[in-house]
């Protein structure tokens, strides 16, 4: 169960006044304990070395540091960055966050497993990032015809494909649930413009946009479902591939062989059920997805409605009154304000009444002459489009420089290069970019490399880094 791998107290911190706080500590000592760098120095940090990481995370709030006294806690604790990191430190030692171990004369922190685990759920449900299945379903295609030809070799990889699977039908999941929340809070609002927020920010940013059109486009995942599902009965019907993968599940899962193969058949029915019913999701998502914009559709419709009738008037006047009642004593009932023209406005107005369509006009108008262009305007522009031509550089006029610089050599240093013109100068510029430069290169092209030496270059004309190009073969 979970909490027989959980301490009793690791949810303390997290539960008291100073969450937040603790919240932005833990997750920044997950990423300093998975920091490759922290890895190669040593195989856990010194306790000297975790409190000084958390008093400089604190010293940078600077005056919004502020830490509020645990219901359990024996001593006030000061604002102070040193003293707060010494608290929060024993605190998350305590709850079972982190844990010390003897190293002679010092004293190492490691993060134990539970507590990364933890972190990285706690992380990922902050920083929900966008998914796109696409990639994942293909992967599963690919990974099944794998198995399929070379079971002996790739049927390890099945335990994978059922991860990736049921991964891929709880993402589904929270799209329909992520569709039904939004629903509930547009309804709930009663702001126009903060509801329209909602809308476009959380719901077509967030799940639209990432996950919903991607499934719903042309070149869907989902053209490799038809293959998958044939895959895996082939699979299932094939002794040879049963026996080998029933043999992974054994070593992977410490299963005996019945169990092994009962599980094996499940996961072989669980992964078909899950792309034989996707259109089912998917059209209840689309259900909810009309519903969402059918609403906000009829919200734009109406929220620039504002004609100054007697249900606007009335509006304002109960809101005047409810204003009036907050600021007055709880004993004390504040005189009525007084309605401004309420009785001696016409029940018809001018807007009330409707006005005939007055007939349209046709408009006539003249075409502007065309102007003579000068001479002096064709030869500038003459002139731009040259100057345009001579600065524009392509893989072949790179290309044809390289080669008339280098002449018989093989390697070529950036020093020994030549600058006469400007048009020099433009393409020696663009040398150590010559791989990378998309276009047409020039007929006969030897292959060329353009290795950096990781020192600058500087002559009269410019400053660039150095480096050495050479001709292959």
């Amino acid at each position: 169960m979970l909490f027989g791998k959980l301490p009793d107290e690791i949810f303390k911190p997290l539960a008291g006044p100073n969450r937040y706080l603790f919240e932005e500590v833990l997750l920044f000592l997950f990423r300093y304990f998975s920091d490759e760098d922290l890895a190669y120095e040593a195989a856990f940090p010194r306790r000297a070395m975790v409190k000084d990481e958390i008093e400089e995370l604190l010293a940078r709030k600077g005056r919004l540091l502020y830490i509020v006294q645990e219901e359990d806690g024996d001593e006030p604790v000061k604002d102070s960055p040193g003293i707060a990191a010494e608290y929060i430190y024993r605190r998350l030692v305590q709850t079972g966050w982190l844990e010390e171990e003897a190293d002679g004369y010092n004293t190492n922190v490691l993060m134990p497993p539970h507590s990364s685990l933890l972190l990285e759920a706690l992380e990922g449900v902050a920083h929900a990032e966008k998914k796109n299945y696409g990639s994942t379903i293909a992967s599963i295609n690919v990974q099944l015809e794998a198995i399929t030809n070379h079971p002996e070799t790739h049927g390890r990889a099945f335990i994978e494909v059922v991860r990736a699977a049921r991964d891929f039908t709880r993402h589904l999941q929270n799209i329909f649930s992520g569709l039904r929340g939004f629903q509930e809070i547009i309804t709930r609002q009663h702001s126009p413009k903060l509801a329209l927020s909602t809308f476009f920010d959380d719901f077509v940013e967030t799940l639209l946009i990432s996950d919903y059109k991607s499934l719903q486009a042309e070149n869907n995942p989902f053209r490799h479902r038809t293959n998958i599902l044939n895959l895996l009965q082939y699979i299932e019907y094939t002794p040879v591939t049963m026996e080998i993968l029933s043999k992974v599940y054994q070593e992977d899962k410490n299963l005996s062989p019945s169990l092994a193969m009962d599980k094996l058949v499940n996961d072989i029915h669980f992964i078909a059920r899950i792309f034989r019913s996707v259109d089912r999701r998917l059209d209840a998502i689309d259900l909810y997805r009309m519903r969402l914009e059918s609403r906000v559709a009829e919200m734009v419709r109406y929220m620039d409605r504002n004609v100054p009738d007697m249900t606007n008037r009335g509006i304002n006047l109960l809101n005047a009154l409810g204003q009036m009642s907050d600021d007055s004593p709880e004993d004390e009932l504040h005189g009525l304000p007084q309605p401004t023209r309420w009785l001696t406005i016409g029940l018809l107005g001018h807007r009330s009444v409707r006005k005939p369509h007055k007939r349209r006009q046709p408009f006539y108008g003249e075409l502007a002459e065309d102007e003579e262009i000068s001479a002096e305007k064709k030869e500038q522009e003459r002139l731009n489009k040259i100057y345009l031509q001579r600065r524009a550089m392509t893989p072949a006029k790179v290309g044809a420089f390289i080669v008339k610089q280098m002449g018989e050599k093989k390697a070529m240093a950036a020093k020994d290069f030549k600058i006469e013109t400007i048009e020099d100068l433009v393409a020696f510029s663009f040398v150590p970019f010559f791989g990378s430069m998309k276009g047409k290169p020039m007929p006969n092209m030897p292959a060329i490399t353009v290795q950096r030496t990781g020192e600058r270059f500087d002559c009269d004309l410019l400053e660039c880094s150095d480096f050495i190009i050479e001709i292959k073969g």
